[in-house]
C-alpha cells in the first residue's frame, strides 16, 4: 500500500533548470569572479530565484564553487569548505547527485567563465570517467586561461595551473603538458628580477611537485642561484635561503652535483645570517639549530672542500651560548584552568582570533609540568599509602602480556618517577577531553588550515629535519582533520626521528654498540639521555616519556611501531594529547622564528 503523505523523490536535474536560473546572465555580470566569489554570487542569486527548479540549480552551483581545489592531495583533490565535529561537511564530490552529471556536462560547454568551466569539466570527468578525455581536455584549456600574475596567483591560479598539469599527465596529453611547462617557466624567468622575492619561486611550485623541468633545469637553477646571491648581498637572508634551497633541488635535477652541494652550503650560510639578525636568544638558537642541520645536508664527499665541519663546530659553540641565554627569555602562556567551565573556556581561548594567533592560542592550552613540584606531589602520595610501595604493581597490556613491574625492587626514586608520570597522564587525559577536543573543533569551524600550512610551519621549526618537513606536516594535518589513526602512524616514528636528530645535534650518541654493530636505540632509551633535558627541558622530557614510551602508560610509540595500536588507541584522549604536543613544539618554535626574522608576506603558501 502506498503512503500518499510520503515526500516524493526529487526529479533528476536537467539542463533546463540551469537555463531557467539564468546562469549565463549571472556569470556575464561577474566576468572576473573566481569560484570563491561565485559561491557567494550564486547563493545571493538563489534568494531571488523565480522558481524552485532555478533555486535548486543555483544552490548546486554555489556548493560546487564552495569546494577547495587542493592538487597537492591527489586522494582528495576537492575538499569541503567546512568540516564539522560531527563528521559532516559542506559540499564534497560525494554530495553531487549522480543525476546532475548530464546536466552539468551540458552546462559546461556553454560557459565563458574560465574558473567555473574548468571546475565543472574537471568534476564531470572525476564523477564519470566513461565520458573519455574530452572533459579533462576542456578543463586543462580552461585552467590555462587563468591569469599568470602575482595577484591572481595568490587566488585560484596557483591551484588551477597545478591541476591542469596533473590532468595533462593523467591523460597523457603531452602537448598540453609541454605548453603548461613553457608558460610556467616563462612566467618564472619574467618574474625573476621583480622586487617580490618569492613570486618567481611560486611559479615553479607545480613543476616541482609534478617533477617536470621542461628540459631547462640547469637554466632555472642558475637563475635561482643568481637571485639567492643578490638577496644575500642585500642581507635578505630569509629570501636567500629559499632560493638557494630551490637552486639545490634544480641542480640535482640537472645532475650538477657540485653546484648542488654549493647551494646547500650557501643555504646554511643564509640561515647563519638569520641567526646573526635575530632579536633575542630564543630566535638565535632556532636559526643556529637550523644552520647546523643545513650544513649536515651537504654530501660527505664535498664537506672538506666546502669547510662544513668547521662551520658546524663553530655553530655548536654559538648555539650553546644562546641556549644558556634563552632560559631567561621563556614565557609560559597557559590556557584556562578552571574546572567548571573548561570546555567553554577552551573554546573562547581560540575563538575569534586570526588564524595563526588562534593556532598558537590552541598550542598554549597546556604547558610542561614543573617536574620538581610534580615529583614532590608523587612522593607525598606514595608516603600516604606506604603499603602500595612495598607490594608493587604489575602492568598488563590489553592482550594479557605483563609489560611492566613497579615495586620496591626498582628503588624509591623509580617509584616516585613512575607515580609522577602516572599523575601527569591523569592531567593530560582531562586536558585532552575538556580542552583540546572542543578547541580543535572550534579551530576547524573558523579556519581553513590546509596541508601546505602545516608543512610551512614544520619547515620553519628548528626541531624538524628538512627531509621530514612534508611527512611531519602531513601527520599534523591529519590530526587537525580528526584522522587520528593516520596522524599517529605518521607522527610517532617521525617524532622519534626528530628526538634522535636533536640529540645528535647536541653531541649525544643515540646508538648502542653490540657485537661490532652500532644499532639505533628506541625512544624509551633516548629519553634517558641527559642531553634531551638540556635541549627540551625537564618538563617536556617527562611528558614525552609519559605519553609516548612509558610501558606503564599508553606507550604510543611502541604500540604504533609494532602494530599493537588499534583504532581505539589511536583515537584515545592521550593520542590526541600526543598529537597536540608535537604540534605545540613545532608551532611555537616556528612562531619564535617568525617574530624576529623577515618572513615572506604570506607565511603560508
Amino acid at each position: 500500500m502506498t503512503d500518499s503523505s510520503a515526500t516524493p523523490a526529487p526529479l533528476p536535474f536537467t539542463f533546463a533548470e540551469f537555463v531557467a536560473a539564468e546562469v549565463s546572465k549571472i556569470l556575464g555580470a561577474h566576468a572576473e569572479a573566481d569560484c570563491h566569489a561565485l559561491n557567494k554570487v550564486f547563493w545571493k542569486a538563489k534568494e531571488g530565484a523565480k522558481s524552485a527548479a532555478a533555486s535548486r540549480a543555483l544552490e548546486l552551483l554555489a556548493g560546487i564553487c564552495s569546494m577547495r581545489l587542493v592538487p597537492e592531495e591527489p586522494a582528495h583533490i576537492y575538499r569541503p569548505m567546512f568540516e564539522f565535529s560531527d563528521g559532516g561537511s559542506s559540499m564534497t564530490l560525494g554530495h553531487i547527485p549522480k543525476d546532475a552529471i548530464d546536466a552539468l556536462a551540458q552546462l559546461t560547454g556553454t560557459l565563458d567563465s574560465a574558473p567555473l568551466r574548468a571546475r565543472l569539466a574537471d568534476l564531470v570527468w572525476l564523477l564519470d570517467r566513461s565520458r573519455g578525455h574530452a572533459f579533462p581536455l576542456m578543463a586543462i584549456q580552461a585552467y590555462r586561461r587563468l591569469l599568470l600574475s602575482s595577484d591572481a596567483w595568490r587566488g585560484e591560479s596557483k591551484a588551477g595551473w597545478h591541476r591542469a598539469m596533473q590532468l595533462a599527465k593523467q591523460i597523457h596529453a603531452e602537448d598540453e603538458a609541454r605548453a603548461i611547462e613553457t608558460a610556467l617557466l616563462d612566467a618564472f624567468f619574467a618574474a625573476a628580477g621583480d622586487e617580490d622575492g618569492y613570486q618567481a619561486l611560486h611559479y615553479l611550485h607545480a613543476l616541482r611537485v609534478e617533477r617536470r623541468s621542461g628540459g631547462r633545469a640547469q637554466a632555472v637553477a642558475e637563475r635561482l642561484e643568481a637571485i639567492g646571491r643578490q638577496r644575500m648581498a642585500l642581507t635578505h637572508a630569509f629570501e636567500a635561503q629559499s632560493h638557494f634551497e630551490a637552486a639545490a633541488e634544480w641542480y640535482e635535477w640537472a645532475r650538477d652535483r657540485d653546484r648542488q652541494a654549493l647551494m646547500l652550503c650557501l643555504a646554511a650560510e643564509a640561515i647563519t645570517m638569520q641567526a646573526g639578525q635575530a632579536d633575542g636568544a630564543i630566535v638565535e638558537h632556532h636559526w643556529l639549530s637550523k644552520a647546523i642541520e643545513a650544513y649536515r645536508r651537504v654530501p660527505a664527499r664535498f664537506r672538506a672542500q666546502l669547510g662544513t665541519e668547521g662551520a658546524i663546530e663553530a655553530l655548536r659553540r654559538r648555539r650553546e651560548d644562546a641556549g644558556h641565554a634563552m632560559l631567561g627569555e621563556m614565557v609560559v602562556i597557559r590556557g584556562p584552568r578552571d574546572v567548571g567551565g573548561r570546555i567553554q573556556a577552551a573554546v573562547d581561548h581560540v575563538k575569534g582570533r586570526p588564524a595563526l594567533e588562534a593556532l598558537l592560542a590552541f598550542c598554549g592550552l597546556d604547558s610542561p609540568p614543573d617536574v620538581g613540584a610534580l615529583k614532590a606531589a608523587a612522593e607525598a602520595a606514595l608516603k600516604a599509602t606506604p603499603l602500595s610501595t612495598m607490594m608493587g604493581m604489575h602492568v598488563v597490556a590489553g592482550d594479557g602480556r605483563q609489560v611492566e613491574h613497579i615495586g620496591p625492587d626498582n628503588g624509591w626514586q623509580a617509584q616516585v618517577d613512575a607515580r609522577a608520570r602516572a599523575m601527569f597522564l591523569e592531567h593530560a587525559n582531562k586536558v585532552a577531553l575538556a580542552e583540546l577536543l572542543p578547541a580543535r573543533d572550534q579551530l576547524r569551524f573558523e579556519h581553513d588550515f590546509r596541508l601546505g600550512d602545516f608543512i610551512a610551519i614544520a619547515e620553519r621549526s628548528p626541531v624538524v629535519p628538512s627531509d621530514r618537513v612534508r611527512i611531519l606536516g602531513q601527520g599534523l594535518y591529519a590530526g587537525y582533520c580528526g584522522d587520528m589513526v593516520q596522524a599517529m602512524h605518521i607522527l610517532m616514528p617521525q617524532f622519534e626521528h626528530v628526538v634522535r636528530q636533536v640529540l645528535q645535534g647536541a653531541g649525544a650518541f643515540t646508538a648502542q654498540h653490540d657485537k661490532g654493530l652500532d644499532m639505533e636505540v628506541a625512544l624509551g632509551r633516548l629519553v634517558e639521555r641527559p642531553q634531551l633535558a638540556e635541549e627540551f627541558g625537564d618538563g617536556l622530557t617527562l611528558v614525552i616519556h609519559a605519553v609516548m614510551c612509558d610501558r606503564a602508560g599508553p606507550n604510543l610509540r611502541n604500540d604504533v611501531a609494532h602494530g599493537l595500536a588499534d583504532e581505539e588507541a589511536c583515537e584515545s584522549a592521550l593520542a590526541l594529547y600526543a598529537w597536540w604536543l608535537i604540534l605545540q613544539l613545532v608551532s611555537e618554535t616556528c612562531a619564535a622564528a617568525m617574530d624576529a626574522a623577515t618572513p615572506p608576506d604570506q607565511p603560508f603558501v
